[in-house]
Parts: structure tokens; sequence; C-alpha cells
């Protein structure tokens, strides 16, 4: 993981060398300037973590500096020192956005305490930011014993520590959401911030202003400056589900951003540096979606560096007693209820069942089963699953073809919801606009809601 940056600003050789140096020993990269010309080339050119900075220079003061920084990054903490502190500088300092005003000398370990604590600042305020945006889900994509799901887990953890993009690859309700919250709470970057955005449904305009943000006026309704996501996860992950529904418009500033490490907000001329790993996913064929020109062939050779695939539940059905014994324990936890088991008829019946909505189905079928249960137990006859397991469609025990399964599962949850396709989504586990996509595919009349 790359190590926190710091720009010193500082004109007196000696006592910038040394801090410099100290700084760099405990695991800081640090770059120097003497003026406030050298530190704005610098700031304009990189992202910086911190800034500490000398309040007498030879072309002007770190006072004239500092509205310029907060400007081009406002979230940046600036640090002044000073040989001639006063209290009415002190104070300007800090009305004007400085963190911290120090007198010389300083320790150079007090600093680097104030750094650290800067930086851990930082890091606490992304999160912050994160944790109003969603709530967080479970943490172990690999219950289970299949071999499927064990190569799964072995390749997944040869990739924690390495810092190229991963592709998730699986089908609505796999839990690729769930694995790239396990790598990174697992990897290098498991202090920093998680960010997630499902691309799927949005439209080219909110998708770049959650991306990227945007400034004050940049459109109608933009009254204040917004962070866009890439911001708030800078130095950690940044997870874009369904990316290939991204608005095409869109890929192309994405790829500058992975490629470059800096992107702009709507509405501003500045370039903005940001860190980041990414994790993208997709249940759709990107390979087909470059050949069919909806997804660029440039993007898509740098979101794949490395790929791991989940395994639909149709491929380990010796994991979904497991799952479902797992889901019940969560459920019951989080209804204040005694634990409910699992009746042999009713794992029987999960076991037949095709699960086209993978563990998403699952748990919503052994949820709402929950609630309407009022015994020790659930029983096949609990699960509302009777007549939707592998049968065709008189009932009998041939085979279908997996499209033809998706077909008929969609239609029979189309029914039950007499329409209704916000309904039928949630019941699928799916986006309300990945629902209509594979309707429109698998040729089923759009139902009016």
């Amino acid at each position: 993981m790359p190590k926190p940056k710091i720009l010193l600003i500082e004109d007196d050789p000696a006592v910038r060398h040394g801090m410099a140096a100290f700084l760099r020993a405990n695991d800081l990269e640090v770059e120097e300037a003497e003026t406030c010309l050298k530190a704005t080339e610098l700031f304009r050119a990189g992202g910086y973590d911190v800034v500490v900075a000398d309040y007498s220079l030879p072309d002007g003061t770190s006072l004239d500096l500092l509205p310029q920084f907060k400007r081009l990054s406002e979230d940046t903490p600036f640090i002044i020192l000073t040989a001639h502190g006063s209290i009415d500088l002190a104070v300007r300092a800090i009305k004007e956005g400085a963190e911290q005003f120090l007198t010389k000398p300083v320790e150079s370990k007090t600093l680097l305490v104030l750094v650290r604590r800067l930086l851990q600042q930082q890091r606490l305020r992304k999160r912050q930011e994160v944790a109003t945006r969603e709530q967080p889900g479970p943490m172990d994509p690999f219950q289970g014993v299949s071999p499927a799901i064990r190569r799964l887990e072995e390749q997944a953890r040869l990739m924690l520590e390495w810092d190229s993009p991963i592709l998730i690859l699986g089908e609505t309700g796999a839990g690729k959401g769930v694995l790239a919250r396990w790598i990174h709470t697992n990897g290098p970057r498991r202090e920093e911030a998680f960010v997630n955005l499902n691309c799927a449904g949005l439209s080219r305009e909110l998708l770049e202003s959650e991306l990227f943000g945007h400034e004050r006026g940049a459109f109608t309704g933009a009254v204040t400056a917004k962070q866009g996501l890439l911001e708030v996860g800078h130095r950690g992950v940044v997870f874009l589900d369904e990316i290939g529904d991204m608005d095409p418009a869109i890929q192309p500033k994405l790829l500058k951003a992975l490629e470059e490490k800096c992107f702009r907000r709507l509405g501003d001329v500045r370039d903005r540096h940001v860190d980041i790993r990414l994790i993208a996913s997709t249940n759709v064929d990107l390979e087909e979606a470059v050949r069919a020109k909806r997804f660029r062939d440039d993007l898509y050779y740098r979101v794949s560096t490395l790929t791991l695939r989940i395994p639909p539940l149709r491929e380990r059905p010796e994991d979904i007693p497991i799952l479902a014994r797992a889901i019940l324990m969560n459920v019951c936890r989080r209804m204040g209820k005694a634990q409910m088991e699992l009746g042999s008829d009713a794992e029987a019946l999960l076991l037949k069942y095709p699960w086209p909505g993978n563990i998403r189905e699952l748990a919503n079928v052994l949820e709402r089963a929950m609630i309407l249960q009022r015994g020790e137990r659930l029983e096949a006859s609990d699960l509302g699953l009777q007549g939707r397991a592998s049968s065709g469609p008189e009932g009998g025990d041939e085979l279908l073809p997996l499209r033809d399964m998706e077909r008929l599962h969609i239609e029979r949850v189309l029914q039950r919801t007499v329409g209704n396709v916000t309904e039928a989504a949630q019941i699928l586990g799916m986006a309300r606009r990945t629902l209509y996509d594979r309707m429109k595919t698998l040729g089923i009349a759009t139902a009016r809601e």
C-alpha cells in the first residue's frame, strides 16, 4: 500500500532536510519545497495527505498558500510552523483553515504524532461519510464445503496483497458485494474507506456526479460543491457494482482516472489526484459487451487485471444447507427470536430449487418464511416454493435449459406480484432495471405498474 504523502515547505535547508529524513524514517513519503512557487507547483501536481509549512518563506507566507491549497483540496490538513508566533497570527491561521499552528523549535517526535493524528482523523471522516451512504453486509463470502467455493477462497487470498484492479464475475445475488468487502477488510487498505456504488439504473448525469463530484453551479440544482466517491475512497477501496451497466459516456473518464490517478469534478478545471484500489463486478458477459461496442475494450482490460468468478448456487448444491442455516441464525438474531431449525423436507426442497437469484433469493425466501412462521421449525410448506422447484412447465421432471428455467421463474414471480416489476425485482434480488433488461432478453412482455 502507498505511504501517506507529506508536502514539507521550509526555506532553511538544514531544518527541512532534518524533518524530512525523520518523517521518511517513520514510513511517510515526503516531498520538499523551499518557496511558495515551488510548493504550489508540487501541490497542483500530486495529491498530498498533509501539508507542513513554515510561515515565512522567501516569496510570501504560508497564509498566502493556505487559501489556494484549500480551494484545490479542502480536506488536506495544513500545519503552520513559525519562529515568531503570536495569538493574533494563530487565530488568523485557524480561521483560514489551518489545522495546527506551532511555534518553533518543534520536536520531530511532536510533529510526527500530530501528522499521524491528522491522518487518522482523515480516515475516520471518510469512514463516517461512507457509513451514512450504506449499511455493511455479512463478511464471509466462503461459507460452504464445495470444491468450487474453496477454489474461490484460495484465489481471493492470493490477490489480497496486490494493488491491481479486481473484476468479480457472478450472477445476480451471488455475493459479489460481500466478496468485495472481504477483500477490503483483509487487504492492506483495511484501515481506509470502502466505497460502494451500484452503476445499474443510474442516469449518466447522476453516475458522473456520484463518481467524480461536482462544483457549485455545475448544473441546475448544484447549490453546493460535492465530493465524488473517488475522493471519499482516496487511499481505500472503491467497489463499482455492475460496472457492465455503466453509461458509455462515463467509461473513458473512469479509465483516465484509473490510469492517471487524477480526475476533475463536474464544473471544475482542476485535476484532483486520487489513489484507490478498484474492485468491479458484473453479472453480464463483458467480453460480449466489448464485441457489441457497449463496453470499452481498454477499460475492460484495465479492470480485469485479476478476475474472480463466484459460482452460482446450482453449481454447489452441497453448500445450500450450510448457507441456509447461517442465514436463519442471522435472521433469528436480528428478529430477537429463538434459533429456528430447518426441517428435512424443507432442506430437500431447497436443494431441488434452481435459485436463479442465488444467495440473495435464498435469504429473501428464508426471511419471508421466518416472518410468517409461528412454529419451532421451518417445513417445506413454509417456504412458498411449492411448484417452483426444478420441474418443467407442466409440473414434470424434465430438465430445462437454463435460459428457459430463468424465463419460467421470472414469469412465475411476476404472476405472484400481479405484474408489479418493482416487487418482483425485490423478490428476485436484482435491480429493477436489470429485471427489465432480462425480461426484454427473454421475450417476457413488460407488465404495467
